[in-house]
């Protein structure tokens, strides 16, 4: 796979591709949940929840965009980063990113796709805090497997 389809973290750098992304690295989150199916039942009071399996893990990563001098301002850091999640998002099919990181590969999570760009500032510094949302990609063909052997266990047939 091409160097430009890495998420990368060291020494303090994160790079998306080929590009150190500017600002300071201050968290990484990492979340994941249980899938349930709702059922409603009739003259009970409360819902069952019944468990379906995993939802995609949602990563997020939070950098602060300083502002070092005329030239290098938290604004045009920030239109940096949007630039790359933009990118992305009018490509037909997301860019998927293989991931590098200890703490990603401890969750199990190998491939990410960037799903969203937060940024919020304050009036007390001259520092925009952006946080990049990354969604872990499952893909398709592994979930249309486990269909085509869950149908085949219920039909009685072996799996494939």
């Amino acid at each position: 796979m091409p160097s430009d389809d890495y998420l990368t973290f060291a020494d303090g750098e994160v790079r998306l591709g080929n590009k150190i992304l500017p600002g300071e690295f201050v968290s990484l989150t990492i979340n994941g949940d249980v899938k349930f199916d709702h059922v409603e039942q009739d003259h009970m009071s409360g819902r069952p929840t019944i468990p379906k399996g995993w939802e995609a893990v949602d990563i997020r990563l939070t950098l602060d965009l300083l502002t070092d001098d005329e030239k290098s301002n938290c604004y045009a850091k920030l239109e940096e980063i949007n630039d790359l999640f933009k990118k992305a998002d009018r490509r037909a099919d997301p860019k998927i990113y293989t991931v590098t990181g200890r703490h990603l590969h401890a969750r199990g999570i190998r491939r990410v796709i960037f799903a969203g760009l937060y940024s919020d500032e304050d009036d007390q510094s001259d520092v925009i805090r952006a946080t990049l949302c990354f969604l872990e990609h499952l893909p398709t063909v592994v979930k249309r497997e486990k269909q085509v052997n869950a149908t085949t266990a219920a039909a009685g047939t072996p799996p494939v």
